[in-house]
């Protein structure tokens, strides 16, 4: 997709036809194994962690429920969970497994098939490279590369598994060639490793285009998404080999940045709606170790708010992990579960060796120590981390105790300044059809008005209530007020019970103006796509 539809809608239309696939077909098209029932199906519910199938799909309505944990929503609500998507990540996953044009609000139709037709071309050529690359790695000329696979430790199974090939000529001449996908799963580019250490550069990546770009792409991700999820947690690596070694040994929530060490913040927030537990487990050399200073530069501010949870893994000196995995899985483990904080890692980086004498470094470990904790939002945490450092900094408990006191008056001198962050568009939107909903209900003067709005509605549940209260006006003789929408929902499903009932109440008072329509009117206008990364 390109910047400019990144930040455009996609249309309802497109929507619609999507939302409008058999449910069934979907999960045929995914390989998500699933049993029928008559017109419904069963399949594994990816709202919780489901061994046995609980979610029931039905392809009359669109819908699915479980009943175990209550989750609920339609295709795209489910592409969404089950494969941590954006919303139009989502919709543009499924059109493209059916067969359905991607159309955007303020893009001429013709454009968007063109650039469509363009991007497909693109991929088609990239996957008929690969063919060859896969190819010429099976050509018996190509055993001294094949041995090198080998060599690595990795069976045929899992070369085969991430398409490893090799390129005889051109820009991957002579290399060992790793195909990369998005986080949709489209192939994009290759990376290509030389087959020995005298060749540089060591990797040579696909050049920067519209669909390969290095800053936003994390290879594995797609692989990687399910296991991500069920884990509630990722560990990032440096190297795609380190991946793949990894995935060999049974460890599938693991990625790799491509080609930087320092994750962009759309890269961040794609893989928070996939788990906020983040472990950095890079090798265990220098070049390791600025490569986690990088990742900290990005990811430390938003731990730093309890954005997310950033642990460090640290290896022993001259491992990495496709090294340690081969020679002790159990070590390896054993280095992810006593994953440090990276609080701790950075400061004990700064502290380590410091010579006290050396007035300038420091006076510069003091500054930078402090302004890291005093960053810190958690007043609990924030001390802690006063007291350690005090403790390191000081030669004994009174020296600690006096710089302590000296830290607290400046911290007490500094203002509280709290940034506002603004409310996460989807949750804006949800409030604004729930809003929707409860005027209907409650104020019969203006429903000629909100009508048309109701269409726009995209949440399961209000779009049920929905169907539900025009049910009630077409065929219940005019009779919609408070105490009949609450009659249909107290015999409706417990899920929905819960979810709505409080829309209908009689006994609450809600207020209507001009403002508050208009405001709904607004936000039911915009297209969660405006919120993708």
């Amino acid at each position: 997709m390109s910047a400019c539809q990144n930040l455009m809608g996609i249309k309802d239309s497109t929507i619609k036809a999507v939302r409008d696939l058999p449910f069934t077909a979907f999960l045929d098209a995914e390989e998500i194994p699933h049993k029928r029932i008559g017109r419904e199906a069963v399949t594994i519910c990816p709202w919780h962690n489901d061994t046995n199938p609980s979610l029931t799909v039905n392809d009359d309505q669109g819908f699915c429920f479980c009943f175990v944990c209550r989750g609920a929503g339609d295709i795209i609500s489910y592409a969404r969970e089950r494969f941590g998507l954006s919303f139009s990540d989502a919709v543009e996953r499924i059109a493209s497994r059916h067969n359905i044009t991607v159309e955007f609000d303020n893009i001429d139709p013709e454009t968007a098939r063109r650039e469509a037709a363009a991007k497909h071309a693109q991929i088609s050529e990239l996957q008929r490279q690969q063919e060859i690359f896969r190819s010429d790695l099976k050509d018996p000329r190509a055993a001294r590369i094949r041995n090198i696979i080998k060599a690595r430790g990795l069976a045929p199974e899992t070369a085969k598994e991430f398409g490893l090939g090799y390129c005889r000529h051109g820009f991957f001449g002579g290399r060992i060639t790793v195909p990369i996908e998005d986080h949709r799963g489209d192939l994009i580019g290759f990376t290509a490793r030389a087959t020995d250490d005298e060749t540089k550069p060591k990797y040579k990546n696909s050049a920067q285009s519209d669909i390969f770009d290095k800053s936003s792409i994390v290879y594995n991700e797609y692989k990687a998404s399910k296991f991500i999820k069920d884990s509630d947690y990722v560990i990032f690596v440096e190297g795609h080999f380190d991946v793949i070694s990894l995935w060999q040994h049974g460890i599938k929530n693991v990625v790799a940045l491509q080609g930087t060490g320092s994750p962009s913040h759309s890269v961040i927030s794609r893989l928070l709606r996939k788990t906020k537990r983040f472990i950095v487990c890079y090798d265990g050399d220098e070049g390791g170790k600025n490569g986690i200073e990088h990742f900290i530069k990005s990811a430390g501010p938003i731990a730093c708010k309890g954005g997310l949870t950033l642990s460090i893994a640290k290896l022993p000196v001259g491992m990495d992990p496709d090294t340690m995995v081969r020679s002790d899985l159990d070590g390896f483990y054993a280095c992810i579960e006593s994953a440090t904080s990276w609080l701790d890692w950075q400061i004990d980086e700064w502290l380590i060796n410091l010579d006290k004498t050396d007035t300038a470094r420091f006076s510069a470990v003091e500054i930078a120590i402090k302004q890291l904790v005093d960053s810190i939002q958690s007043p609990a945490l924030r001390q802690y981390y006063i007291d350690k450092t005090c403790k390191a900094l000081a030669d004994d408990a009174k020296s600690a105790a006096k710089i302590a006191q000296d830290w607290h008056s400046t911290l007490s001198s500094i203002p509280v300044l709290r940034t506002w962050n603004p409310p996460d568009p989807a949750w804006t939107r949800m409030a604004a059809e729930r809003r929707l909903l409860r005027l209907y209900v409650h104020h019969p003067d203006i429903r000629g008005h909100c009508r048309p709005l109701m269409n726009l509605i995209e949440s399961p549940a209000y779009r049920w209530m929905w169907q539900r209260l025009a049910e009630l006006e077409d065929f219940g003789q005019g009779i919609l007020d408070p105490y009949s929408v609450m009659a249909i929902l107290s015999v409706c499903e417990p899920y929905h019970t819960r979810q709505l009932r409080s829309l209908a109440m009689p006994t609450i008072k809600v207020h209507c103006n001009h403002d508050i329509i208009s405001h709904i009117e607004h936000v039911l206008q915009q297209k969660l796509v405006i919120t993708d990364q």
